[in-house]
């Protein structure tokens, strides 16, 4: 028989339950603290990094644009050559890892789970070149520096060939395609690929950022902070939703398909992978850069029949919504895809790429985190079975 609370209980608990705030899933809203890293304009559909605007920035080398996001200002020429020194010699896998990530590798997990696993051993046997200002930014540079080598090494090991040979190049984007394809590349795809990554660097409090400093503030080690923060992204909700847009698009198959597939979604409620975002209220600025760029850089047929469904798909699901209160748009994960594509990297390594970039980002999170920090421990509403008494 279940026991009746005492009047003085009952009263108590009543009284927790009309005092309770109203309760913001996914914290929609709540403003939890404060930070100079990057600033999304949803209202305006604009991104700055550090107050400069994202239009400008990809214009410039990936090295100065994470020297901006994580140092807080842009380099000059002789700080831009020891960054891109920092890196290149930070980037190198000790041999002995190279052997254990190859074992892993091949168990044929996806390429974005392998590297998450791996992420919290990156900081051992740092290099002698330092670039970070304490010991925690250090980490996360160091980390961050060699996610590209792991990628690559997973790729070689998927596909049963050589270790990538590392190469002399100290151009970020350049370094990271001659060990993933095994050949040079054109200045063009090199530009193509560094654009890319800085649109992705950072992007305020995202899920996945969110994360990262979450797990900061409980004092965690920056590896830690980085691991779970891949965790986040790997989320089709979140950064997977790169690859499942270009799978979208070769399910819909012919751009003439793409008004009768939007239409099936929204009747039954499914999700169409890249389309719309909670902060922007108009047009994401990364959208309409990347998408600008993969009509650009793409010449293959397939390809380009690909960006063609896509195109269509958008079209399509703005002209159906447009009678909603807010119509939504593609975001940057919607024509990400051709891009990478473009460039001869597979889907199934977009989101470790994503990974790539963002880590710099995370990690200017991690250390503003570490500033005056308190452990993130927000309060639940409970609404199980009313206490009983002892």
């Amino acid at each position: 028989m279940r026991a009746t609370l005492t009047p003085t209980l009952k009263l108590m608990t009543e009284n927790a339950v009309a005092e309770s705030t109203s309760i913001n899933k996914g914290l929609e809203g709540v403003i939890v603290n404060t930070t100079s890293v990057s600033h999304v304009d949803g209202d305006a559909g604009r991104l700055y990094y550090r107050g400069e605007p994202i239009e400008s920035l990809v214009r410039r080398r990936f090295a100065e644009v994470v020297h901006l996001v994580v140092f807080g200002s842009l380099p000059n020429t002789e700080r831009l050559t020891e960054v891109e020194e920092y890196l290149w010699e930070a980037g190198h896998l000790p041999q002995e890892f190279i052997a254990t990530l190859r074992q892993l590798a091949r168990h044929g997990a996806h390429p974005m789970a392998t590297l998450q696993a791996v992420a919290p051993l990156l900081a051992l046997e740092p290099p002698t070149t330092r670039l970070g200002r304490s010991a925690a930014e250090e980490e996360g540079l160091l980390i961050a520096a060699r996610i590209p080598a792991v990628v690559a090494t997973i790729r070689a090991a998927l596909q049963d060939h050589p270790d990538p040979a590392y190469p002399a190049s100290r151009r970020y984007g350049e370094r990271f395609l001659q060990m993933f394809e095994g050949a040079s590349a054109t200045p063009a795809a090199v530009d193509a690929f560094e654009a890319t990554q800085i649109l992705q660097l950072d992007h305020s409090f995202n899920a996945s950022t969110f994360t990262a400093r979450v797990v900061t503030s409980t004092d965690a080690p920056p590896a830690s902070a980085l691991a779970a923060a891949m965790g986040a992204l790997f989320g089709p909700k979140h950064g997977a939703a790169e690859q499942l847009a270009l799978e979208m698009a070769q399910e819909v198959g012919e751009p003439q398909n793409a008004e009768r597939f939007v239409a099936t979604c929204l009747a039954t409620g499914r999700l169409v992978m890249g389309m719309g975002h909670r902060e922007y209220r108009v047009v994401d600025p990364r959208a309409r850069i990347i998408k600008e760029l993969a009509a650009r850089l793409e010449s293959n047929p397939e390809n380009r029949r690909l960006l063609d469904i896509l195109c269509a798909v958008e079209e399509s699901f703005i002209a159906q919504t447009a009678a909603k209160k807010r119509s939504l748009r593609a975001n940057m994960e919607f024509y990400k895809g051709i891009v990478y594509l473009a460039l001869g990297i597979p889907k199934e390594y977009f989101t470790t790429l994503f990974t790539a970039s963002r880590a710099f980002g995370w990690t200017a999170h991690i250390v503003e985190q570490r500033v005056d920090n308190r452990i993130i421990r927000p309060a639940a509403e409970y609404v199980g079975p009313l206490p009983q008494p002892s």
